[in-house]
């Protein structure tokens, strides 16, 4: 079967492209810079690769005639602008456009749970008349992954501090070969046409909970230290220049952390019934402390 996927900045595009690769689907990978894309995916997941953009709508004729299922990963900041989301629609729009002159039967759009747009993304695709299915993915657990990458650096802190916010409000991450499996079970299946799932782990833990469990995997000591809650400034201030967090990574750790990122719509649960990766097994994999054989239903 063949599949084609764009969106390749986001971590879980990448990872999806090289599961999907090895489950032996013909991926093609529409990206913008053939280098760069090479720096995150080897040679060896014999992915293809095709250069184009959505947002000026070149190079996208080429795209094989024979696709039967589209990925597209949303890449718009948690935090971004209307401007920034409606370039992000109209970069959907002529991916759609150009589906519709192959054989594609299934477009999964793929995006983060803090996305509020859903319900416009919705309606928009549902006018398309395009079968589609709409996932939203929790914090993922995977080597390289944003959670990870908080995880290692706020861990080399001798003393931890983390906000009022960061010790109550609840996730439920979710193991990376898991959300593969779940896009593998769902590859033109008509009962996830027209449907949007929540995609997280077994657990609901806050994120002080997290990072505990995380230094007791690693049997490190830190002494984490809760502070009162604090302002936008000094939140920034400290994740960008205390753990020293990338901008992207700051921005969405700091809003995430205000609120409950709880899944709601879990009718892939009730689909396929997979037995989920406990945050404690997970860890040490994606840490490449141990190896764990693929997913079981």
């Amino acid at each position: 079967m063949k599949v084609l996927i764009t969106g390749l900045n986001n971590y879980l595009a990448r990872k999806v492209a090289a599961c999907l690769a090895e489950a032996d689907y013909e991926v093609t990978c529409l990206i913008r810079n053939r280098k760069l894309f090479r720096e995150h995916i080897s040679e060896k997941h014999r992915v293809n690769m095709m250069e184009g953009d959505l947002f000026r709508g070149e190079n996208l004729a080429g795209i094989d005639a024979d696709t039967a299922v589209a990925f597209y990963f949303n890449q718009t900041p948690v935090n971004a602008l209307d401007m920034r989301i409606e370039m992000e629609l109209l970069a959907l729009q002529k991916y759609i456009d150009t589906l519709k002159r192959t054989a594609c039967q299934h477009l999964i759009y793929v995006t983060k749970l803090v996305d509020g747009n859903v319900d416009k993304i919705n309606s928009y695709i549902r006018e398309t008349g395009l079968n589609y299915t709409i996932v939203r993915a929790s914090n993922i657990i995977g080597k390289g992954s944003v959670l990870m990458t908080i995880l290692a650096k706020m861990s080399m802190q001798r003393l931890v501090l983390v906000s009022r916010e960061f010790a109550k409000s609840r996730c439920q991450p979710v193991y990376l070969a898991d959300i593969c499996t779940y896009f593998n079970y769902m590859l033109l299946d008509p009962r996830t046409y027209g449907e949007t799932y929540d995609i997280g782990g077994p657990e609901v833990m806050t994120y002080k909970e997290i990072f505990e469990h995380y230094l007791d995997v690693l049997k490190l000591r830190r002494k984490v230290m809760t502070l009162p809650a604090l302002g936008t400034l000094v939140s920034n201030v400290m994740t960008r220049y205390v753990y020293r967090f990338e901008q992207d990574i700051s921005a969405a750790l700091n809003l995430n952390v205000r609120r409950n990122l709880i899944c709601k719509k879990n009718g892939l649960r009730e689909l396929y019934p997979l037995k989920l990766t406990p945050f404690r097994e997970a860890i040490p994999v994606a840490l490449g402390l141990v190896e764990i054989g693929p997913n079981k239903s």
